[in-house]
C-alpha cells in the first residue's frame, strides 16, 4: 500500500478500532464505545483510564463484536496502527494460518464496508488494493485448504461479504489452475472485490428485497455490470482483465448471460472464473429470500441445468478443490 493512501475508517465522527488487532499491551488510551446490536447506537464500553484485560478481549470475540469506536483517535495514527498490526498478524507464525485468516477477514470486511458506504470509487480502489495484498499473502499458504477457506468465511447476506468471498475463491481457484503467476494473484483478488461495484448504482430496495424479484426489478438489477463498467472504464489503475470481470461475470458460455450475451471465448478467462465462484458463493450463503444451501446440495444444483453456461473445466476444478479431502 502506498504510504499516502488511506483506509476508509471514519464512522459518523467516531473512528472504528478493530477488535481483532487489539492486544492488552497495546490498546489506545481513549474512551471506547460499543455499537448496540438492536439500535445501532454507540454506548461507552470502556473509559480511557480503565485497562483492557485478556478476558475482556475474549468476551468481545465470543460475542462477535468486531469493532469498537472512539471519538478521540487521530485518523492518521489509526491508519498507521491498522497497517502495522495487520502486517504483524499476517507474519505471525505463532498463530495458525486459519486463525490469522479469520482475524484478517474480520478486519478487512470492516475496511471495505466503510469504503463502499462512502460510494467513493477512489477510496474503493485504494482499500481493495490494500485488502487484496493482505489476503493473498495468507491464501497462498498451502496449509489453508479450499475447504478451510469455505468454513472460515462469513455467509451472511452483505454486499461486501459476498465480494470478499468471491475474491478469496477466485484467488484459490486461479492459483490451483495456474491461470496466472503468483505475483498476479493480488490483481485477481481486486477483480473479485470489484466485480459487483455496479450495484452501488442499484436501489437497495431491489438488492435487499426479501422476495424474489419481479421481472421489471430483475432487469434493473441486471444493469449492474454495465454500471460497474461505466464507473471504472476510464480509470488508469484497473487492468483489462479486472474490467472484464466487472462487465462479464454474468455472461454465460452458452450466450444466455448478460449484459450482451457473449459466448465462449468472448468471455475473458478471469470473468469465467468469477462466474463459477460467484454462483457457488451465492448458493452457500444466506440470501434475503432463502437460507444457504449445504455444500452437497449446492453442487447438486450446479450440476444441473445451472452449469450449462459455466466454463466446465473451471467448474470441475472448483468442485474437486472443495470436495477433496
Amino acid at each position: 500500500m502506498a504510504p499516502d493512501s488511506s483506509i476508509a475508517i471514519d464512522c459518523l465522527g467516531y473512528t472504528p478500532i478493530p477488535v481483532a488487532l487489539l492486544s492488552c499491551d497495546e490498546v489506545p488510551m481513549v474512551d471506547l464505545y460499543r455499537r448496540e446490536a438492536d439500535t445501532g447506537r454507540l454506548r461507552l464500553y470502556r473509559a480511557a483510564n480503565v485497562p483492557m484485560l485478556p478476558e475482556d478481549l475474549e468476551r468481545l470475540e465470543k460475542s462477535k463484536v468486531g469493532w469498537l469506536y472512539s471519538p478521540n483517535v487521530d485518523q492518521g495514527e489509526m491508519q498507521l496502527y491498522i497497517r502495522r498490526k495487520l502486517d504483524m498478524l499476517v507474519r505471525d507464525n505463532n498463530i495458525s494460518v486459519r486463525d490469522r485468516f479469520r482475524k484478517l477477514n474480520d478486519v478487512v470486511e470492516g475496511i471495505l464496508s466503510s469504503a463502499f458506504e462512502m460510494d467513493d470509487t477512489d477510496e474503493v480502489m485504494r482499500s481493495s488494493a490494500y485488502v487484496a495484498s493482505m489476503a493473498v499473502r495468507l491464501l497462498c499458504q498451502d496449509e489453508l485448504t479450499a475447504g478451510d477457506l469455505i468454513s472460515l468465511l462469513h455467509h451472511d447476506f452483505q454486499a461486501v461479504t459476498h465480494s470478499l468471498n468471491v475474491a478469496y475463491m477466485m484467488v484459490r481457484l486461479a492459483r490451483e489452475m495456474r491461470m496466472v503467476a503468483d505475483d498476479e494473484l493480488t490483481s485477481v483478488a481486486v477483480a473479485g472485490i470489484l466485480h459487483d461495484i455496479g450495484k452501488l448504482s442499484v436501489s437497495e430496495r431491489i438488492l435487499n428485497k426479501s422476495q424474489r424479484l419481479q421481472r421489471r426489478e430483475e432487469r434493473v438489477a441486471q444493469k449492474h455490470p454495465a454500471h460497474g463498467f461505466r464507473r471504472l472504464c476510464e480509470r488508469t489503475d484497473i487492468s483489462f482483465g479486472q474490467l472484464m470481470v466487472v462487465y462479464q461475470h454474468h455472461e454465460r458460455t452458452s450466450g444466455k448471460g448478460y449484459p450482451v450475451g457473449a459466448v465462449g471465448d468472448e468471455i475473458h478467462p478471469w470473468a469465467r472464473l468469477c462466474s463459477v465462484v460467484n454462483v457457488f458463493e451465492s448458493l452457500v450463503s444466506n440470501r434475503p429470500y432463502r437460507r444457504r444451501y449445504p455444500l452437497t446440495e449446492a453442487f447438486q444444483i450446479m450440476d444441473g441445468p445451472l452449469s450449462k453456461g459455466l466454463d466446465q473445466e473451471i467448474y470441475r476444478c472448483w468442485k474437486h478443490l472443495i470436495l477433496k479431502k
